[in-house]
């Protein structure tokens, strides 16, 4: 991803920002999907563009000597985040921000869950060290 696929990404959203405020007074149910799939086009074009970092930071990690169960975790919480605040955002598109709040509090236990393995190395790690 360069600066102008960042500008394309902005001026989709321009696109979608504006024809959604035009559309909501009339439609709310149409702008809501406009907003949606707008939303969903982004997510699919910055996650289309990621392989080749995804794989150039394993690759730097591999050549430290890091193993995977020290990096993984963060990349994976980093996903859950993504993924909560965007699915929040939209539920309070809709009106529904309890769900929004539920969606949130799904993610930080998720997160937590996912960073475990993480915890555990850095306590039998202090535990070497004491």
């Amino acid at each position: 991803m360069n600066m102008g696929d960042l500008l394309a990404l902005c001026g989709i959203a321009l696109a979608a920002i504006v024809l959604t405020l035009t559309l909501k007074k009339e439609s709310p149910a149409i702008a809501f999907l406009l907003a949606l799939t707008a939303g969903l086009v982004i997510l699919f074009r910055v996650f289309s563009g990621m392989g080749g970092a995804v794989r150039e930071i394993t690759q730097v990690f591999a050549q430290g000597g890091m193993s995977e169960t020290l990096y993984l975790p963060v990349i994976k919480t980093v996903g859950v985040a993504v993924v909560v605040r965007v699915m929040g955002a939209l539920s309070r598109d809709a009106g529904q921000s309890a769900l929004a709040a539920k969606l949130e509090i799904a993610g930080s236990v998720l997160a937590i869950a996912l960073c475990m393995p993480l915890l555990q190395q850095v306590l039998s790690l202090i535990e070497e060290w004491i």
